[in-house]
């Protein structure tokens, strides 16, 4: 059976004293890959900004195996293994491609293996090794995309947290990223959170999946039940 690692139960979270999530739950297990798909504004976003600790719950409780995400710092949750891939990239411009993967290891739960992360993550996105004494901020999108999820794995983290990563992108470049993201769940052990708008490419990819509307869960299940759901057919899959 499959260890669970997230667990978020009856989480309500926002900013300013409003309420931008309200009674969410869901849990991420070893070696998943869960999708949480919805329109823009219904709080994807902060779901993952109180996962890693930028946004404090005003009730309920978030769980990374056995610890209490309450009672750790935002700056100590990277070192359990929980990398947070925030939308809009947010790469380092002026430093180059490999200093800013060597930042993403600050984090890392083996400092040791560093090197051999390092070459994992060139083999999955050639391009940073090609451009890795280029300055970041002189990528293109897709580029600085793949240079984002590069220094999220550097930290070997047992659970990455896509946030939107095909934001801004080509259909292409999108796809691309897509099946690398795949590649890498398929040869390694590590569970991924993804939150994302092409909910087709979300629901096709994810073991289990979430769709929220105005702060709540609405719906929950395999890929395949939610594709069936007429509701979803009709407002994310244009069918």
């Amino acid at each position: 059976m499959s260890e669970r690692l997230l667990k978020i139960e009856s989480l309500h979270a926002g900013y300013g004293g409003v309420d931008v999530l309200r009674d969410i739950n869901l849990e991420v297990n070893s070696g998943e890959f869960v999708s949480v798909v919805g329109p823009n504004g219904a709080g994807k976003s902060t779901l993952f900004k109180t996962i890693s600790g930028i946004v404090t719950p005003r009730l309920g409780s978030i769980f990374y195996k056995e610890h209490n995400l309450e009672k750790v710092a935002s700056s100590r949750r990277a070192h359990l293994g929980i990398a947070h891939v925030p939308e809009g990239r947010q790469v380092f411009s002026s430093l180059t491609v490999l200093e800013n993967l060597e930042l993403g290891a600050i984090a890392s739960r083996n400092p040791g293996k560093q090197s051999d992360n390092l070459e994992k993550i060139y083999e999955w996105f050639p391009v940073l090794k090609d451009r890795q004494k280029q300055l970041a901020g002189t990528l293109s999108g897709g580029e600085q995309q793949m240079l984002a999820i590069g220094r999220g794995l550097m930290a070997a983290p047992e659970i990455l947290m896509l946030d939107e990563p095909s934001m801004g992108l080509a259909p292409a470049i999108a796809d691309n990223i897509f099946e690398r993201l795949i590649e890498i769940h398929q040869s390694s052990s590590m569970s991924i959170l993804l939150v994302e708008q092409r909910v087709a490419e979300a629901l096709h990819f994810a073991s289990r999946a979430y769709v929220i509307e105005a702060g709540s869960i609405i719906l929950s299940g395999v890929p395949a039940e939610l594709q069936d759901n007429d509701r979803i057919r009709q407002a994310y899959l244009g069918m």
